[in-house]
């Protein structure tokens, strides 16, 4: 009998805070619900809640009139930073409407778990499965800190990948409740084969029919199919290339907890590749050159990772210039991006700098980045100088495995810019801090709040 999972939920632990259910003295048939479900999801993820977290319960109306009030609410200067930084490096159009995209991001949310009021909120009716989910966020947080300040100090990468474990481990918890439940088994007996292969295919499923700016569908493409993936071989050994546990059950859960502790990741090409990612490589642009601090000023800056490199290559995806978009992305070995504002003009341009496999790899990159911009060398004489579709100016430059693009820069700054991001132009790198929350950690937060 085929022991797949019958259900891989696509929900995420949102942060809002909702609405509170109202007390009795005898518990109501919900609330014994939830009692129960509580206590099977400490005995499925095998940790113990060291207090009561509270569920409510929304309409999905209410849940969309909520998105749209906290798309509404959205700072205009934070929207126009968004287009002109991440906007300007290709992931959607300058003058895109992003707005009405935050309005629509959470549309696939069923239920959340949230971090800064530490209570569940179910949009509508969920199967006990769903809440058994919820109920291992709680677990999580309680256990490992998930708080959402640990999140603003993770590039995208790494906010990635670390959600992709709470996404993972969650969702092995619920398929281990649902093996219990209704086949009376548990993990070792599933058909990870076929689970897999599902997953991973209902991933595709919603990259291919999303009508938003992929880099909106980051968090649900990656974190569940990849972060099952991996929690999974972490506990039992599977994976999609050899789909069979290599250890004997029952399997040691305080394997998964190490995933929030001693062994978290680090990257989104450590989840891809079950750890076995290629040595980091350092990538500038770490910060601007002095000699160019008179006239650039520093707004932001980011790594991207392998995840979010191929969703912004995925469009060009069997293009002559790209080919394969994944098995380009698999050669990433590092990124910077920085984003700057001119001084004098008010302009603000892009920086992204990257490092790859091989020159074969690289010169794949370099010829789909002018093909990304839509852009063309202005002159013959000097090829990395261009202009993009839109009217920007380009510098596209690739030395060996290493590539390095500007968009938007004053043409004088363009060559000491491009410099600082080859090994040539790289300091030792320093541990630098984010000041601010990376733009994938943002979008996790840009939420709707529900107040009592």
């Amino acid at each position: 009998m085929n022991r797949s999972f019958e259900r891989i939920a696509l929900l995420v632990g949102l942060s809002v805070i909702p609405t509170v259910a109202g007390c009795s003295d005898e518990p109501s048939e919900e609330e014994r619900r939830f009692a129960r479900l509580a206590a099977r999801a400490e005995q499925v993820r095998e940790l113990s809640f060291r207090r009561t977290v509270p569920v409510s319960t929304i309409t999905r109306g209410e849940f969309e009139a909520d998105q749209e009030a906290a798309a509404a609410a959205a700072e205009e200067a934070d929207l126009a930073e968004m287009a002109a930084t991440y906007g300007r490096l290709g992931y959607f159009a300058v003058d895109a409407d992003l707005r009405a995209t935050l309005a629509r991001s959470r549309d696939w949310a069923g239920a959340w778990y949230s971090l800064e009021s530490e209570e569940i909120v179910l949009i509508g009716d969920v199967d006990d499965a769903v809440l058994i989910h919820e109920y291992v966020h709680g677990l999580q947080d309680q256990h490992f800190d998930l708080a959402p300040d640990q999140d603003d100090a993770l590039t995208s990468d790494a906010f990635l990948a670390r959600r992709a474990v709470a996404e993972g481990d969650a969702t092995l918890a619920e398929g281990r409740f649902v093996m219990q439940e209704r086949y009376d088994a548990d993990l070792h007996l599933v058909d990870w084969g076929p689970l897999l292969s599902s997953v991973h295919a209902r991933r595709e499923e919603l990259l291919a029919g999303s009508e938003l700016p992929l880099f909106f569908m980051a968090y649900p493409s990656f974190a569940y199919s990849f972060g099952l993936e991996y929690c999974a071989h972490n506990l039992t050994g599977v994976s999609s290339e050899s789909p069979f546990i290599d250890r004997l059950p029952p399997f040691d859960w305080s394997n998964e907890d190490a995933l929030f502790t001693t062994r978290a990741p680090a990257s989104t090409q450590q989840i891809l590749t079950l750890d076995a990612q290629d040595p980091a490589v350092g990538v500038g642009l770490n910060e601007i050159p002095s000699a160019l601090g008179e006239r650039l000023e520093q707004l932001d800056w980011d790594t991207l990772g392998e995840w979010l490199t191929y969703l912004l290559l995925r469009p060009l995806d069997g293009t002559p210039d790209l080919g394969d978009a994944r098995a380009l992305a698999a050669a990433w070995d590092g990124d910077r991006a920085l984003f700057v504002r001119d001084r004098k003009t008010e302009a603000v341009g892009t920086a992204w700098a990257s490092a790859w496999d091989d020159a074969g790899a690289a010169a794949a990159l370099e010829s789909a980045l002018w093909q990304l911009y839509g852009g063309s060398p202005i002159d013959g004489e000097e090829p990395r100088l261009g202009r993009a579709s839109d009217g920007e100016l380009l510098w596209i430059e690739r030395r060996e495995e290493r590539v390095v693009a500007l968009k938007n820069i004053d043409e004088a700054l363009m060559p000491s810019l491009a410099e600082a991001a080859f090994p040539s132009g790289i300091r030792p790198m320093r541990l630098t801090m984010r000041t601010r929350p990376s733009l994938a950690a943002r979008l996790s937060r840009h939420l709707p709040g529900r107040h009592p």
